[in-house]
C-alpha cells in the first residue's frame, strides 16, 4: 500500500487532508506533529552539512514513504518553540538529495489555488509537483481520469507517481553515464529531423547544442534552470552513491519533460493536444463523448492509428505522450475528411476536457514553441476561488 507522510505546522488542517484523500484512495497516511517535524527538518540539515565534508550521511530514516506532501510555510514551528526550521521548498531540497523518499508535492508555494497562465512558473521548483492547500485533496488530483470541474491539465496522477518514480530512478541509475539525448530517442544536431529539440528547451538541462549531456551531467553546475544545487553543497554530489545521484537526477529529468518539453506540444504531444491538430486520427471524430473519451492518462484510450507513435519509454511521462512530429509528417488527411464536420472545441488547460469553444477563453502562455496559444474555461472559477495568474494574459 502507497505511504504518504505529510509535513506542516499546523496539525489539524494536515489531518483534514488526510481524511479527505483517505475518502477516495487506499493508502497509508502519517501525519508529523509540529515536534516531530521539527526533528526530521534537524536531521535532514545536520545529514547536508555533515555530507559537505566529503562523506555522504543520507537519512534514512522516511526512506519508506513512497510521497511526501510539506506546507510551504512552515513558520509555526519557529514560533512556537525553539526549533530547526525551514520552508517547504527547503525541505524538499534536502529531501532530495539526502534521502530515498520518493515524489515531493509542496503545498502554497505559488498561492492556496491559483491557476499559471504562464505554465511555466513550476520549471524552478524543487518539488516535483507544486499545489495549494485548496488543491491537495482535490479527487482529480489522485485520479487518471473522470475529471470534473476545476483540474489542470499538467496535475499529476499522485497515487501513480509513488509507482512512477522509483522506474524512472532505476531506469537513470542505469544509463547514468549514457547520453541523455540518444538514450530518450532526442536529437539536437538537425532541425529538420522529426525528433529535433530545440536548443532553449536543450538548455533547461545545460545541454545548449550538445547531444553527449549525460543523465550524471544533469547535477552538474549547468542545470540551475530546473535543480539549483547550492554552491556549498556541490562537494555532496561528488560523494553520492549512485542510487542517490539516480534519484535526484530522476526529479530533474521528470520535471524538463513534464514541465519543459511536453507543454510545448511540438516534439513530443499528449493525446487531447494532438487530436485537437490532427481530428481524424479520431474515430468517430464527429462525436463530442468520443472527444471526451481522449482526456485520460490511461493507456487504453489511446486510437489504434496512434499506436505506432507512442513514446517509446512511456515511464517517463505520466500519460500517453507521442512523437508528434513524425505523426504529423506521416498520418495524411484522409479522403472525405472535412473540419466542418468535427465540433467546435478546444482542448481546456484548466478543466482537462473539451469544451465548445463559445465557451472558452484563449490566453498566451510562455511555454517553448511557436505556438503559444491555449484555452480555458473559467466556469468554475468564482465557485471554486481560482485566481488566474496573470491576470493580463486573459486580456491579450
Amino acid at each position: 500500500m502507497m505511504k504518504i507522510l505529510i509535513l506542516d505546522d499546523e496539525t489539524r488542517r494536515a489531518n483534514e487532508w488526510k481524511a479527505s484523500i483517505s475518502n477516495f484512495s487506499k493508502v497509508e497516511i502519517d501525519v508529523f506533529a509540529p515536534e516531530h517535524v521539527s526533528e526530521l527538518i534537524s536531521k535532514f540539515h545536520q545529514a547536508r552539512f555533515d555530507s559537505r565534508g566529503g562523506k555522504y550521511i543520507p537519512v534514512t530514516d522516511y526512506d519508506q514513504y513512497d510521497l511526501v506532501i510539506i506546507d510551504y510555510d512552515l513558520l509555526g514551528l519557529q514560533m512556537d518553540r525553539p526549533a530547526a526550521w525551514a520552508t517547504g521548498a527547503e525541505l524538499a531540497y534536502c529531501i532530495r538529495m539526502m534521502s530515498l523518499i520518493g515524489y515531493v508535492v509542496v503545498v502554497n508555494q505559488f498561492g492556496t489555488n491559483s491557476f499559471d497562465l504562464t505554465m511555466c512558473r513550476g520549471i524552478s521548483s524543487y518539488a516535483d509537483t507544486d499545489v495549494g492547500s485548496s488543491q491537495i485533496a482535490s479527487k482529480g488530483l489522485w485520479s487518471s481520469s473522470g475529471f470534473e470541474g476545476f483540474r489542470p491539465w499538467h496535475w499529476p496522477d499522485l497515487l501513480k507517481e509513488s509507482a512512477r518514480f522509483p522506474i524512472v530512478k532505476g531506469f537513470v541509475k542505469e544509463h547514468l553515464d549514457d547520453s541523455v539525448f540518444e538514450s530518450l530517442g532526442f536529437d539536437l544536431s538537425d532541425s529538420d529531423l522529426p525528433n529535433f529539440v530545440n536548443y532553449e528547451v536543450s538548455s533547461y538541462i545545460g545541454a545548449g547544442q550538445r547531444n553527449n549531456v549525460t543523465f550524471r551531467d544533469l547535477i552538474s553546475s549547468g542545470t540551475g534552470r530546473i535543480f539549483n544545487a547550492l554552491e556549498k553543497d556541490r562537494p555532496i554530489f561528488e560523494v553520492m552513491p549512485p542510487d542517490q545521484l539516480a534519484a535526484v537526477c530522476a526529479s530533474i529529468l521528470i520535471r524538463w519533460l513534464e514541465k519543459v518539453v511536453l507543454p510545448s506540444q511540438e516534439v513530443v504531444s499528449d493525446l487531447p493536444h494532438l487530436c485537437i491538430q490532427m481530428p481524424w486520427v479520431v474515430d468517430e471524430f464527429n462525436s463530442m463523448g468520443r472527444w471526451a473519451s481522449l482526456c485520460s492518462f490511461e493507456r487504453e484510450i489511446v486510437p489504434q492509428i496512434l499506436e505506432p507513435y507512442l513514446f517509446q519509454h512511456d515511464f517517463l511521462f505520466s500519460r500517453p505522450v507521442f512523437w508528434a512530429e513524425r505523426a504529423r509528417r506521416e498520418i495524411l488527411v484522409p479522403d472525405g475528411f472535412t473540419f466542418e464536420a468535427t465540433p467546435s472545441i478546444q482542448f481546456c488547460e484548466d478543466l482537462s476536457r473539451f469544451m465548445p469553444e463559445g465557451e472558452c477563453s484563449s490566453f498566451p502562455s510562455d511555454v517553448l514553441a511557436f505556438d503559444k496559444k491555449r484555452w480555458i474555461c473559467d466556469q468554475d472559477a468564482a465557485a471554486k476561488n481560482v485566481n488566474y495568474e496573470p491576470q493580463s494574459y486573459l486580456l491579450m
